[in-house]
């Protein structure tokens, strides 16, 4: 008795049909509408934490430089340029420049949204710069903020200690 159906449904083409594909389609089409605000949210929650961290590193070696060396280190913001500099630090992959880091590119995608002083903590700059003397101690008291989209962290640089700080 198999055997006759088997040889009866080798004739029969197999395949799916249109009604099948429509279902499978619509399907991921909804999958795919409720996963894709929170991967949206998700890489802005990444892409701000990486800056930030980054930016907080950053920070910290022009600290260890400066006392190390036994001279002063200076990092200058934009948020014209979404970057940062770090004068006297060679850079890591392109031999005979500074240290420039740009927060709009990959892997960061971000921006540099605010700067200001602690002595004017609400009016911000369009450039700032932090110098670190050879103690490792800054200049001025810095706030920044740094974010992609929707997401946004405060960095904060203490103007006595230099310690650095995340909202």
């Amino acid at each position: 008795m198999c055997r006759a159906n088997r040889h009866a449904n080798r004739g029969a083409r197999a395949g799916v049909s249109i009604l099948e594909l429509t279902v499978t389609v619509l399907i991921l089409g909804i999958i795919a509408a409720i996963a894709s605000p929170t991967y949206s949210s998700s890489l802005q929650n990444y892409r701000t934490e990486v800056a930030s961290q980054r930016i907080i590193q950053d920070i910290e070696q022009a600290r260890r430089v400066a006392r190390q060396t036994n001279s002063s280190q200076t990092i200058t913001f934009s948020t014209i340029s979404h970057s940062y500099t770090i004068n006297s630090v060679g850079s890591l992959d392109r031999v005979g420049q500074t240290y420039d880091i740009s927060l709009g590119l990959a892997p960061y995608h971000s921006q540099l949204l605010f700067l200001a002083t602690a002595e004017e903590p609400s009016v911000s700059k369009p450039t700032l710069a932090i110098v670190f003397d050879r103690f490792g101690m800054p200049n001025q008291g810095v706030r920044l903020r740094v974010g992609s989209g929707t997401v946004e962290k405060q960095i904060d640089v203490a103007p006595i200690s230099g310690r650095v700080s995340v909202q």
